[in-house]
């Protein structure tokens, strides 16, 4: 069956996500688009997986994710099919973010919620800046925890290995490439002819809540679960992406 995705989405605690950004009221835009899977990916923090948890569960297929960003400034899509690895994952990330105070007047309020968006508290410490960590050590950790890694938005001039690193290293252990709102995975596919035997993939990376399933990816899956996106990732067992939805 085919599956539309859509993978990277932020939530109200992303500085740079919308105050009505909640787990809930995502969920719903996902419904209200006929979206079949989303994840959230919060920048370095998994603080509003539970709420995401809690929202879905029942509704829509959900993955768990996070932004990370590297010492080298280029960002990262973490995606985990549970909530515990992804969580695991934040954890070891925050003592690696400097001690570097939110500014909500100049960045954005960083708030965790609950599935009711009833507020549980403010996240302090900016999310929005690079870990202590090279890509490599992010990868490594992230594979650890059973997950699976993008580099994001590759095609964008800022925050990607492209545009800080001005190519993707030849040994990269990333799993495949986001793509932005911005080009086709088809025009993708064109334009980094250099990278296509990794896997493409695009999401919308919405920080509004019209944002949300603005552009999604297709997959050919049994079913949606995250074993299942692992293996169209991968091309095997009769999995895939659709470059031509």
């Amino acid at each position: 069956m085919r599956y539309r995705a859509d993978l990277h989405i932020h939530s109200v605690l992303s500085p740079c996500g919308g105050l009505d950004m909640s787990p809930a009221a995502i969920v719903q835009a996902a419904l209200d688009k006929r979206i079949d899977i989303i994840a959230l990916a919060d920048h370095n923090s998994a603080g509003n997986l539970k709420a995401l948890e809690e929202a879905a569960q029942g509704k829509i297929a959900y993955f768990f994710g996070l932004e990370i960003q590297s010492a080298s400034e280029t960002h990262l899509l973490a995606l985990f099919g549970d909530r515990e690895s992804a969580e695991a994952m934040g954890d070891y990330l925050y003592p690696r973010l400097p001690m570097i105070p939110n500014n909500p007047d100049y960045f954005g309020d960083q708030v965790v919620v609950d599935a009711q968006d009833r507020i549980i508290r403010m996240e302090e410490k900016l999310l929005l800046q690079s870990v202590d960590m090279e890509i490599e050590e992010i990868t490594d950790e992230i594979h650890k925890r059973g997950g699976l890694v993008f580099f994001s938005h590759i095609d964008r001039d800022t925050f990607s290995v492209i545009s800080q690193l001005g190519f993707i290293p030849g040994d990269t252990q990333v799993d495949g490439i986001e793509i932005s709102r911005h080009l086709s995975l088809e025009e993708a596919r064109i334009r980094y002819e250099t990278y296509r035997d990794l896997p493409f993939i695009t999401n919308s990376d919405a920080h509004l809540i019209s944002d949300v399933g603005c552009v999604t990816t297709t997959y050919e899956l049994k079913k949606p679960t995250f074993e299942e996106f692992r293996l169209a990732v991968r091309g095997e067992g009769g999995r895939r992406i659709f470059y031509d939805a």
